[in-house]
């Protein structure tokens, strides 16, 4: 599998590093000094997204336009995944990920189970904090999104996200979500949830980029024959 990278910073540069493990090869690299620009097709069978989230609907109506899937990496952008998906219609297959970690999405089946078993039992509260480094541009991050979804699906008592603090002290209906964003860390995620009687937590540390970089790969494999826009927990169903 040819794959072409949109965006060639830390996650590129691992996936690039990771696919020569896989038996693919990247044939084209697009980054801020070669823009990735629909007047000439690249040569290749998929493309991997890592950029800015005010760059990923052009890279989309791009890819669009040069009739290759496309899988989306980067996070912060889904005010606009309405509007993105009705672009994509059936035109191309996409892939989209707050976390392209596999384990990431164990963790989310893990408090997804957790949320619905509490919610039976009653008297816990739950909330969820996130760390990474100080370049990342979103906060909440894409995995904090993804992951508060499997609360608020399955914790009936949570309704929606929040980041601040005084307004989840008011409303009972608001996740807490916190951030912190400090020197180099690559991202770590815990769900807690909190009784008079004990406390649970689940948590998850990226070690390194590799997983995020294998799940992409993945990803663009299954995504080769499809069309529509796709979340990335379907590829493990």
């Amino acid at each position: 599998m040819k794959i072409g990278l949109i965006g060639y910073g830390k996650m590129g540069k691992e996936i690039e590093q990771q696919t020569s493990f896989s038996g693919h090869e990247i044939t084209a690299i697009y980054s801020l000094e070669r823009l990735f620009l629909s007047d000439k097709s690249p040569d290749c069978d998929v493309l991997i997204e890592f950029s800015i989230p005010s760059a990923v609907e052009s890279h989309v109506e791009h890819a669009i336009a040069v009739g290759k899937p496309l899988v989306i990496g980067t996070t912060g952008w889904y005010d606009t995944l309405p509007i993105i998906k009705k672009k994509i219609g059936e035109s191309i297959g996409c892939v989209y990920s707050g976390n392209f970690s596999p384990g990431i999405h164990i963790t989310k089946k893990l408090i997804a189970e957790l949320s619905k078993n509490l919610s039976t039992i009653g008297g816990y509260d739950i909330s969820l904090m996130e760390k990474h480094h100080r370049h990342k541009l979103d906060s909440p991050s894409g995995t904090a999104h993804l992951l508060s979804s499997s609360i608020i699906e399955n914790f009936p008592s949570k309704k929606h996200i929040t980041s601040n603090p005084e307004e989840a002290t008011k409303d009972i209906h608001a996740l807490h979500v916190s951030s912190m964003r400090c020197g180099d860390i690559i991202g770590e995620h815990t769900v807690i949830a909190d009784s008079i009687i004990d406390s649970i937590t689940i948590s998850h540390s990226a070690k390194n980029r590799t997983g995020f970089a294998q799940g992409a790969i993945l990803a663009a494999e299954w995504i080769m024959n499809k069309k529509g826009l796709h979340e990335f927990s379907e590829v493990f169903q």
